[in-house]
């Protein structure tokens, strides 16, 4: 049976301040547009089932739902304007946002190799302009938003995995290619996804740094 997702009910903020902090950081130091995706599910994701899981996710129309939203939200508006004469100013594309082929393969990360991938983007990923952040900043951003996005320490541990950045299509930045439209994925090493999963609710966070 095909899992079914909803979306949890956010915050009276468009995000939660340290959620914000942690994703426009990200923005600035790899020239990224960041997004979070936080979804439910009606069976509890596992170790066992998270591939499945994911790939039923990301065809539901609730990802795309969700991707648009928080593309709107961080002020982006890459998934909704027109580029190309492709559509009229503000109105969606007609085709969708998944690539067809994709694999979206899962590689198990453990939770400290989370914070290092966030730290990863603050400190040491390919800053186009240089701005990368001190040391300090990085590790309070990670903190704050690690704690925000896992709660309280108590129940199950939360899962993660690395997950392989070939769902959405490209903006051939580094080809010679004319992209086809919508794209989000830029095909450089700061294209990545993360899933972090813990009974019912997962997130997906979303980087595509470029110069």
């Amino acid at each position: 049976m095909t899992p079914k997702f909803t979306e949890p009910l956010r915050p009276p903020d468009p995000e939660p301040p340290a959620v914000d902090a942690f994703l426009t950081a990200v923005d600035r130091a790899m020239n990224s547009n960041t997004l979070l995706l936080t979804a439910d599910c009606d069976v509890p994701v596992t170790a066992g089932n998270r591939q499945d899981v994911l790939h039923a996710f990301l065809r539901s129309p609730l990802f795309e739902q969700l991707m648009r939203a928080a593309d709107a939200r961080r002020d982006w508006h890459n998934l909704s304007d027109a580029y190309d004469g492709e559509t009229l100013d503000g109105e969606p594309f007609g085709r969708p946002l998944l690539r067809t082929g994709f694999r979206a393969t899962l590689t198990p990360i453990e939770p400290a190799d989370f914070a290092a991938r966030l730290r990863w983007m603050l400190l040491e990923a390919f800053s186009p302009h240089g701005r990368h952040h001190p040391e300090a900043d990085a590790e309070g951003l990670v903190r704050a938003f690690t704690r925000e996005l896992f709660g309280a320490d108590d129940g199950p541990a939360w899962s993660c995995a690395a997950v392989s950045p070939d769902f959405l299509r490209s903006t051939c930045y580094y080809t010679d290619e004319e992209p086809l439209w919508p794209v989000y994925f830029d095909g450089g090493g700061s294209d990545t996804a993360t899933f972090v999963h813990r009974n019912h609710t997962f997130h997906l966070l979303l980087t595509n740094g470029s110069p």
